[in-house]
């Protein structure tokens, strides 16, 4: 783990602090993300997109990435 090298998820600097690293985003971004988008706590593991509904929030990860997930592993959606 030490040797490993953290960049940011939107500016690609790297990342220095545990904090940074804990969520994948250098300070100077997220400051600026949360002054035009406000703070959100739920991120997609996949492709770091904001998540605000609960279906994607309770699965970490965004409907368009599990879609695409889906669709490399040969899934069908199930339908009710």
């Amino acid at each position: 783990m030490e040797d490993e090298i953290f960049f940011c998820r939107i500016c690609g600097k790297q990342l220095n602090t545990v904090d940074e690293i804990e969520l994948n985003i250098c300070n100077a971004c997220k400051i600026a993300k949360e002054k035009t988008t406000g703070s959100a706590d739920f991120y997609c593991w996949a492709c770091g997109k904001d998540m605000h509904e609960k279906s994607e929030i309770a699965q970490g990860v965004c409907h368009n990435c599990k879609a695409s997930i889906n669709r490399k592993i040969g899934i069908s959606p199930v339908k009710h």
